[in-house]
């Protein structure tokens, strides 16, 4: 198998931890992975700083800097790249658009896509209606039903559709830390009770509802793990001016200690709005799988999220979690107050969501998108 890969490494997005996860779970399957990354800092461990084992081959190409130039040129190099290298693998994978193009529609190579978002501009378009219909074309995967609704609506085929959510370590969660330990390790106040939001913190992530939340809930201290310096700095001076003491930026963390912030938590939290982004400013609240809902779950703390179209996907009100409206800040009051008021309830939510997301690990995720094509 290889994966084309060309994530912006080292900054603490989403895309790619999903990258290197998915490496690493197709090894686990016992899956022979060449990646194929854009080149990067090599003073850097890669493996050590996305928590992931040196079990599959890392292969660098020359790249860009800038983002758009250096997906275009990764899909491109990456493509002649597997095409002189064709009889040494079964198929592809990629979340890059250029490449799947390239590698379909000109070198016969055989190949998985895998959309996280929907096309972006004009030239994508023409490029998705080139390959979608290639034979070449194994299967086309998204990580929501949402997406996949957009996508076949644009004239994919149904039989090439695989939905396949983003998934988890579980045992990254599973190390035999209580919370009291965890606050410890991490610094955090072990009398208080804590709400904990992780991830990025891009525009409609609800960061400025969750700092007046915590205006209303001042015994609580609120902590937000994860986010750009610039995004953190901005609603630092909101908190400020709002005269909100109680709520904490830890700044970047590395993904693989993130676990010990959530099981550090009373609660955990995805106060997105109905107008919530990804990287790049495009609204994603019908179609994103974000990858800390499935980390949440695992961590075994109740969860209280907005009820928007992708993340009722995964969760249900009352039964794994407790949703409440987007854009609100009373409903979100509430639902913080209610787990923590009724302890039972809350623990049966977290521990039904732990259940739930054993469907979600990230070799599932694989087996799901590769059937019987590989494994």
């Amino acid at each position: 198998m290889v994966y084309v890969g060309s994530p912006q490494l080292f900054s603490g997005g989403a895309s790619a931890i999903h990258v290197l996860k998915m490496c690493n779970a197709m090894s686990n399957l016992g899956i022979k992975v060449e990646l194929l990354l854009p080149s990067y800092d090599k003073g850097k461990d890669i493996f050590e700083y996305y928590g992931v084992r040196p079990v599959f081959k890392i292969t660098t190409l020359p790249s860009f800097s800038n983002s758009s130039l250096r997906h275009i040129s990764h899909g491109i190099l990456s493509a002649f790249y597997t095409r002189f290298k064709k009889e040494s693998f079964d198929l592809a994978l990629t979340r890059n658009i250029v490449y799947t193009y390239i590698s379909t529609c000109f070198f016969g190579i055989p190949t998985i896509y895998d959309a996280h978002h929907p096309l972006v501009n004009g030239v994508a378009h023409r490029l998705f209606n080139s390959f979608k219909n290639s034979k070449h074309l194994l299967r086309f995967s998204t990580n929501s039903r949402g997406l996949g609704e957009i996508y076949l609506r644009l004239g994919l085929p149904k039989e090439k559709l695989v939905v396949a959510p983003n998934g988890v370590d579980l045992e990254r969660f599973q190390i035999g830390v209580s919370k009291e330990e965890a606050r410890k390790l991490v610094g955090l106040d072990a009398k208080r009770k804590i709400v904990c939001y992780s991830g990025n913190v891009y525009e409609g992530r609800g960061i400025e509802l969750l700092i007046d939340v915590a205006r209303e809930l001042r015994d609580i201290v609120f902590v937000v793990v994860g986010g750009l310096e610039s995004d953190i700095n901005r609603y630092r001076r909101l908190a400020e001016e709002k005269q909100v003491r109680n709520f904490l930026f830890t700044g970047f963390v590395p993904h693989k200690d993130v676990a010990l912030y959530l099981l550090s938590a009373d609660v955990l939290v995805m106060p997105y709005t109905s107008y919530m982004t990804i990287r790049g400013g495009t609204v994603a609240s019908k179609f994103t799988s974000p990858i800390k809902l499935f980390e949440y779950m695992a961590s075994c703390r109740p969860i209280v999220a907005t009820s928007i179209p992708a993340v009722k996907e995964i969760l249900e009100d009352n039964k794994n979690a407790v949703l409440v409206e987007p854009d609100s800040v009373s409903s979100l009051v509430n639902g913080i107050r209610r787990v923590i008021a009724e302890k039972e309830f809350g623990e049966r939510l977290a521990f039904q969501a732990f259940i739930d997301v054993k469907r979600y690990t990230w070799e599932e995720r694989v087996k799901r998108i590769l059937g019987n094509l590989v494994l």
